[in-house]
């Protein structure tokens, strides 16, 4: 996983790598042809500036084409321009629906120019050139920009070569020229004969590049769908199992993430990653990631595999739903203490336990159901070159700058689980108010902080009513001293069972706070 990221399957044009194949026969990657929409936004602008750019110099040159049929024309080319722009910027339709409108709009466009062309090329006296179409150079030009199918490709060029002779034919029945002879009418439309074949063969050329490009993104038995998001370790994707069709999230670290390591460190930290992802794994906790493979692929990257989550982080949570009622933030933390107490017991320490690593998703019929991501797989470097507090950097220390125990940056002192309690309890009180523990600009300060300084207790920094056992176990968990703190993580959900909030959230309330915003989680 990469923070903060919702691990969302579904894409705002409701496109799935199975249905979208199957309704286009496409072999594309997905996330190219995602990109559909800004590639018909791009060539509507660049019609427009050509219509722009075709006025001035109609205008210099003085041409004497019959003006309101050259106007009239180009007033068309920009009604559709303007009009397939905005659709396809307006973000409603499907990639497949995409696909059509572009080759209505190809077509459209080669009736427009063939309207405001023909009479200087096929009627006037004196003709621009043997060989000459602009309805050719278009039809050449669309499928480098807007790639489809071959077969879609070869009848939308059809489609808009004969807009030419069908438009001839018709000024010439209306008397604005001769009509031409068939001999006439061969030697001019073989240019947008050609066009075709050579539309067709760009759509082959997009499309084995396509291919290549999907075989070169499996990652063992999965291939890459989608990229969800970027972090400092590298990427997440949403991928799919060749034969199983399951979706999961597809996380990629590359040798390069490890900046000037030599060849020896970094083959020791892809063994540790590796460690670790069997570590992770083993555990059976529900509430604990699922990680369905792992491995190196030809060119090093490292490549971990996991279930797909739909919802949102802890992180977003409170960013676009503000501070949560102690109900809820109890339900959630005792599930976290689930699956990390399974860790614990397994000598597995988290080291990275933040809001952007624990998730509220749907599984199953159950909903608010916690899960934790990111067991052991990010450690990074506090640096005074970080300013953000809730990303992690590679490097000796361990942890997130905000939610960082006192004792991980003390040297030799070897972590157990009471640091993930330390960054769980500022994960509660994250939860409770809406604010971290302690507001710093630098990660040294957050160090600093964190080490030396005694944190203001929730109920001061906040409006809301804050029971007082609640806050006391919160404010424990921030002891210094790890032995003030709850002893394990079995301790610290069992005292939380014991606060007078422990049953004020179930399954009914959760279910009708995700009928109601589920429709608005946004995607990190």
């Amino acid at each position: 996983m990469v923070e903060p990221i919702s691990l969302q399957p579904k894409t705002d044009a409701g496109l799935t790598l199975a249905g979208l194949r199957k309704r286009t026969g496409t072999s594309l990657p997905i996330d190219l042809l995602q990109d559909i929409s800004r590639r018909l936004q791009f060539i509507c602008l660049l019609v427009l500036g050509l219509i722009f750019v075709n006025a001035i110099f109609s205008e210099i040159a003085g041409l004497e084409a019959n003006r309101a049929v050259r106007y009239g024309g180009l007033g068309a080319a920009i009604a559709a321009s303007l009009a397939v722009y905005f659709l396809a910027r307006s973000g409603k339709f499907a990639a497949q629906r995409l696909l059509d409108l572009g080759m209505i709009y190809e077509v459209a466009l080669a009736a427009v120019i063939a309207v405001s062309s023909v009479e200087l090329t096929w009627f006037s006296s004196i003709r621009l050139g043997f060989m000459f179409s602009p309805v050719a150079i278009w039809i050449v030009i669309f499928p480098v920009v807007v790639p489809n199918t071959a077969q879609r490709t070869l009848v939308a060029a059809i489609a808009a070569a004969l807009t030419e002779p069908i438009v001839v034919v018709s000024l010439a029945l209306a008397g604005v020229g001769a009509m031409p002879a068939f001999g006439e009418f061969a030697r001019y439309l073989w240019p947008s004969a050609a066009a075709i074949f050579i539309a067709v063969a760009i759509s082959k050329l997009v499309y084995g590049l396509g291919e290549a490009v999907s075989k070169a993104r499996a990652m063992g038995s999965y291939e890459l769908s989608k990229l969800l998001g970027r972090g400092g370790m590298g990427e997440v994707w949403q991928g799919k199992h060749r034969m199983l069709t399951r979706d999961a999230a597809v996380k990629l670290i590359h040798p390069r993430a490890f900046g000037g390591q030599d060849e020896d460190q970094t083959l020791k930290i892809l063994k540790r990653f590796e460690r670790e992802a069997q570590a992770t794994a083993a555990l059976r906790s529900p509430h604990t990631i699922e990680v369905y493979d792992f491995g190196i692929a030809r060119d090093g990257t490292f490549y971990y595999v996991m279930e797909m989550l739909h919802g949102l982080d802890l992180q977003q949570l409170v960013d676009q739903f503000g501070a949560q009622p102690p109900g809820r933030v109890v339900h959630i933390l005792k599930q976290a203490c689930h699956s990390l107490h399974e860790a614990h017991v397994g000598g597995l320490v988290h080291r990275d336990i933040k809001p952007s690593n624990l998730f509220l998703c749907r599984y199953g019929l159950d909903v608010d159901f916690t899960k934790v991501l990111d067991f052991g797989i990010v450690t990074q470097r506090l640096d005074e070159g970080t300013q953000n507090p809730h990303l992690t950097e590679v490097g000796m220390v361990s942890g997130t700058p905000a939610y960082l125990a006192p004792e991980a940056v003390v040297e030799g002192v070897e972590l157990d689980g009471r640091a993930d309690l330390y960054a769980l309890g500022c994960i509660g009180y994250w939860l409770l108010c809406g604010q971290l523990v302690f507001d710093k600009s630098s990660p040294m300060g957050f160090v600093m902080a964190h080490t030396n300084d005694e944190p203001e207790r929730i109920s001061s920094r906040t409006t809301n009513a804050i029971p007082s056992d609640l806050e006391h176990l919160i404010m424990a968990c921030l002891a210094k001293d790890p032995n003030a703190r709850p002893k394990d993580a079995f301790d610290l959900a069992r005292q939380l069972d014991q606060v007078t909030t422990a049953n004020d959230w179930n399954q009914e309330m959760a279910s009708e706070w995700w009928a109601e915003h589920e429709l608005n989680i946004k995607s990190g």
